[in-house]
């Protein structure tokens, strides 16, 4: 059949380019800061997972070293002779080794349930919205994230104008340290910039999970007079200063947290105990997309909508095409990361109007492989 694995393989990819960004808008390169983390081995040795049926593959990436390294020793031998159509016997297969929970784990099991589905996709010419139910709209709006713009730059109003003239859903300013450590009047001065040359806009910001519990509670209350649409991670999502925040927190600015809840158990506890107002799943982390898309249903029942994190657009978009405009509004578009990511596929996703299309076509994303280069054999039908 060529829906049964016979083999795994890795492509290695060309490392995230080290330079600064330079396609981007004027408004916005006055004011970007320089990539994080693009020296990290993660973004420097990056691969390609292909799943070898007879005569077509499934695809996913960029992977890490680490995690190819757990789906070669934890992964492989559980996945051969998996027919990528029993979606529902995933979980089920075996894997073996001590690491299997935890960040690196989860992402392993996510990219290889997103490449089953890539597989599953080319195998039978149907696009993954069809085998996921049915497509339930063409286009995904998106929210700018410009975590990678310097929030106290002069000439911030001028990127949040170009932002909100370019259709987005939203932006998306982080809260840095250096920012916070200043104090709440800094905070205020600083995002009323902001407020002022965008007034109907939706702003939400991003703590980045380094707010002490006291200056959290103290610029609350700018948050809340700003109107700000929601508050991510000012503080680490389920823990006692989150649970602390929380209460202070109701009936005025939302809270938003899920990227960074990998396990399930973690998940559904941040969901049913009602510990956030926006989900924020990454589906290239919490265990693919059929993992996003029940937490993602979960959550619409309760009355909280789901924002997928963008750390795999494709397959946020994927999710965000068979949800409800209610269920899922938008999903992330990091403006100065999502770029640099995007170099590793043929067919760039470059929002227009602020809209993503849906994939029509089979499969998730097409990479670009370095030419000559060898693929390495993860595992094979012996």
């Amino acid at each position: 059949m060529n829906t049964v694995v016979r083999e795994l393989r890795a492509h290695q990819l060309a490392g995230q380019d080290t330079r600064r960004l330079r396609e981007l808008a004027e408004p916005l390169s006055s004011v970007m800061v320089e990539p994080k983390g693009t020296g990290w081995p993660e973004h420097q040795r990056r691969y390609a997972l292909e799943l070898v049926a007879n005569g077509v593959s499934g695809w996913f990436g960029p992977v890490s070293e680490v995690v190819l390294t757990l789906i070669r020793d934890n992964h492989a031998a559980g996945l051969i002779g998996h027919d990528v159509l029993e979606h529902r016997n995933f979980p089920r297969r075996s894997i073996v080794g001590r690491h299997c929970s935890g960040a690196h784990a989860r992402q392993a099991q996510s990219v290889l349930e997103l490449a089953c589905w890539d597989l599953a996709s080319r195998a039978t010419g149907t696009p993954v919205g069809a085998l996921l139910g049915g497509a339930a709209r063409t286009a995904v709006p998106v929210y700018a994230s410009a975590l990678g713009l310097d929030v106290l730059h002069p000439g911030t109003p001028e990127a949040a104008e170009w932002i909100d003239s370019a259709g987005f859903w939203g932006q998306k300013w982080a809260l840095p340290a250096t920012l916070i450590d200043l104090g709440p009047m800094a905070v205020d001065t600083c995002l009323s910039r902001i407020r002022a040359a965008v007034p109907d806009a939706r702003i939400m910001v991003d703590g980045l999970g380094q707010c002490r519990l006291d200056q959290a509670l103290a610029v609350l209350p700018v948050l809340v007079a700003l109107r700000l649409t929601w508050a991510e991670e000012l503080v680490e999502a389920g823990s006692a200063a989150w649970l602390s925040l929380r209460s202070r927190a109701a009936g005025g600015v939302p809270m938003a947290a899920g990227e960074h809840a990998y396990d399930p158990g973690e998940q559904s506890r941040l969901l049913t105990d009602g510990l956030v107002d926006i989900w924020q799943p990454d589906v290239a982390w919490c265990g693919g997309i059929s993992r996003a898309l029940h937490t993602a249903q979960v959550a619409a029942d309760l009355g909280v909508a789901t924002f997928p994190h963008g750390g795999s657009l494709a397959a946020a978009v994927a999710l965000a095409g068979v949800c409800t405009a209610r269920a899922v509004p938008a999903v992330e578009y990091h403006l100065t990361i999502e770029p640099l990511r995007q170099r590793v596929v043929v067919d760039a996703l470059r929002p227009i109007n602020g809209e993503l299309l849906v994939r029509s076509i089979p499969g998730l994303a097409e990479y670009a492989l370095p030419a000559g280069a060898l693929p390495i054999s993860l595992g094979a039908v012996q």
